[in-house]
């Protein structure tokens, strides 16, 4: 996410390398949403929701990252503060989720020892 947002914020990003972050990034976040519907299928029913919303918060990050390489793609400057705002926004919203997600796993996990 980093490195896609890091690549974006320049006033002329080098696309192949956008395109590349992006890439990495959403392989990374089609892993997460399989071991997410893994957990919701298989898993305590206790970390259904929060798995959710980790699930949920990925997506909306990648929504805004995605609009943000189309907009740069085609030399559209209109939105980026705008979205690049958000992409923060949504990136420590991801992260908070993350922090709850392994915060009650734990708490399985000590529960099941």
């Amino acid at each position: 996410m980093d490195a896609v947002l890091d690549a974006l914020r320049s006033d002329e990003p080098e696309l192949p390398c956008v395109d590349e972050e992006i890439r990495r990034f959403i392989a990374l976040a089609r892993e997460v949403h399989r071991a997410a519907e893994v957990v919701i299928l298989e898993g305590p029913a206790s970390l259904v929701k929060v798995t959710e919303r980790v699930a949920d918060a990925s997506s909306g990050l990648s929504e805004v990252m995605r609009r943000l390489a189309d907009n740069a793609r085609a030399g559209d400057v209109t939105r980026k503060a705008e979205d690049m705002a958000l992409a923060v926004e949504r990136e420590r919203v991801l992260y908070q989720e993350v922090r709850a997600f392994r915060l009650a796993a734990r708490g399985v996990i000590g529960n099941a020892a």
